[in-house]
């Protein structure tokens, strides 16, 4: 399995836009085959720090979703709202 950490600084002004947005993207991620995970996270500490926490089976489904309608067209919308866009981290499953 591999996860994937998406980090990003959400200004309060944006909010409620970047969340209309990224709700048909995580309900469409979810149903994609390879998806274990997939949740919008909000920092207790700062709210304005938001991460997009996903588990997939493999590489192959991450292409495909990376390559998804609804990846192409909601991520770059949901950049524009960010302060400097998402940092991502990937993480493999060791134990």
């Amino acid at each position: 399995m591999i996860h994937i950490i998406a980090e990003g600084t959400l200004p309060q002004k944006n909010k409620d836009t970047f969340l209309e947005l990224a709700k048909p993207l995580v309900e469409a991620s979810q149903n994609e085959a390879g998806n274990i995970f997939y949740h919008l996270h909000q920092n207790l500490e700062d709210e304005q720090k938001i991460a997009f926490i996903e588990c997939w089976k493999d590489q192959n489904a991450i292409d495909t979703h990376n390559a998804s309608k609804h990846f192409t067209t909601i991520c770059p919308q949901l950049n524009d709202l960010l302060l400097d866009g998402l940092e991502i981290t990937l993480y493999q499953t060791l134990v």
